[in-house]
C-alpha cells in the first residue's frame, strides 16, 4: 500500500504522513502532518511515519470485512505495522483508513466542522496504531 502513495510530506517534528486520496476531495495534507505531529509529540518520540488512506464506503467496508471480519462501513480503521524503528531509523506506525462519506455524515449529524472531525478521527486512528 505504501508504494502507491503520491504525496510525501515531512515536518520538522520528524513526522511523515503519506496520503492517498481515493475520493478526489480537496485536503490540505500539511494539516494532517501538523495534527499527527502535535498528537504524537505527547505520546512517542523519534522519526515517525504514518500512511493515511481517504476512501469511500465500499472500500472501507471491504477492508473491514477482509481484515476484521466485520461487515459494516467504519469511520476509521487502523492497521498497526511497527512500534520500533526500521534500519533507516523511522518508526512506521501503520496505516489509517478514513471513510470520507462517513465523515461528511458526521459533520451533518454533529454540527462540528469538517476540520474538527478530520482531526478527531486522525487522532483516533493514531491511537489505534499505538495500541
Amino acid at each position: 500500500m505504501v508504494k502507491r502513495f503520491r504525496r510525501w510530506l515531512e515536518q520538522s517534528l520528524m513526522v511523515r504522513v503519506l496520503v492517498k486520496n481515493n475520493c478526489r476531495v480537496r485536503v490540505d495534507c500539511r494539516r494532517f502532518e501538523k495534527w499527527a505531529g502535535d498528537f504524537l509529540e505527547k505520546k512517542i518520540g523519534g522519526e515517525i511515519e504514518i500512511s493515511l488512506l481517504i476512501c469511500g464506503p465500499r472500500m472501507a467496508q471491504n477492508l473491514n470485512r477482509t481484515y476484521r471480519k466485520m461487515n459494516y462501513v467504519p469511520q476509521v480503521l487502523g492497521f498497526p505495522l511497527a512500534s520500533r524503528a526500521d534500519g533507516d531509523g523511522w518508526i512506521r506506525l501503520g496505516d489509517i483508513v478514513i471513510c470520507y462519506q462517513k465523515l461528511k455524515q458526521e459533520v451533518k449529524i454533529s454540527g462540528k466542522t469538517e476540520e474538527m472531525i478530520w482531526k478527531k478521527w486522525l487522532e483516533h486512528g493514531i491511537e489505534n496504531l499505538l495500541k
